[in-house]
């Protein structure tokens, strides 16, 4: 979230915040595929909160998904509203889950319509300390942004 908190300052952007709750159809009715699910939910909105406390423009969108990829979900939102970019967190338990055939990092990068950044989970900015962003103009002379 702090890469997309200083992303949105530094180019005064809207962020849109999207979660994907994956529903498994089972005995008795559908179930969460986190078991921590209402807790997840409900930190993702005090960070949209703070996002908003902090003067930028953000909002919360939960999309619950039973048959198909969170990606896909993602990737309809994002294209839906005219992303520029989706940031997503790679949040694997290990050092290539994320990036594994089915990963929801991995799958985006395969069917998004705009650029995906990747933001490791190990990657934890200090404390009071913004994260340092360089946008890359890959403008060729007259030519159109790659």
């Amino acid at each position: 979230m702090a890469f997309a908190h200083d992303l949105a300052v530094e180019q005064e952007c809207r962020l849109r915040v999207v979660h994907v709750d994956e529903l498994i159809p089972g005995h008795g009715g559908v179930h969460h595929a986190q078991a921590l699910e209402p807790e997840i939910q409900a930190r993702i909105k005090e960070q949209v909160s703070e996002l908003i406390a902090d003067g930028l423009d953000a909002e919360y969108e939960l999309h619950q998904v039973a048959t198909r990829s969170p990606a896909h979900a993602i990737a309809e939102v994002a294209s839906a509203v005219g992303a520029d970019l989706i940031i997503v967190g790679n949040v694997g338990d290990g050092p290539l889950r994320g990036l594994l055939p089915g990963g929801v990092a991995h799958r985006l990068l395969q069917i998004a319509r705009c650029p995906v950044l990747v933001v490791p989970k190990t990657l934890e900015p200090r404390k009071n300390e913004r994260v340092s962003l360089r946008i890359v103009d890959f403008t060729v002379g007259d030519s159109e942004r790659r």
